[in-house]
């Protein structure tokens, strides 16, 4: 179940200079060297690199996540228990945060935040 291990693409001397920022950014010069894919020259993004579609959707834990927005989110999904993981949004209350924190310990549900 393990991802790919990520692959850090990095903008064009943005080791050497300062004021480039250290993120991807498609070269897009007319002589670049990056953009012909020359050899020895870094390499850039490809669909390749991405990880399988089995695996893309999990998160850290090994299980999916579903976001909950109230009691009956928890309620109706006590069958798939195994398989997934809860996240709570950032909208509840405190009060309903409790009743589906409660909840979900009685039933062993995995909450993240």
């Amino acid at each position: 179940k393990n991802r790919k291990m990520g692959k850090s693409f990095l903008k064009h001397n943005s080791k050497s200079l300062i004021r480039i920022k250290k993120k991807w950014r498609k070269p897009i010069g007319i002589d670049s060297k990056i953009r012909k894919r020359t050899k020895g020259a870094p390499k850039t993004p490809k669909i390749g690199y991405g990880s399988s579609k089995r695996i893309k959707s999990l998160n850290a834990t090994g299980l999916k996540t579903i976001h909950v927005f109230n009691l009956n989110d928890i309620k109706s999904s006590i069958i798939l228990k195994r398989s997934y993981s809860y996240c709570l949004s950032k909208n509840i209350s405190l009060k309903n945060k409790k009743l589906i924190r409660y909840f979900s310990n009685q039933f062993n549900l995995k909450i993240l935040n």
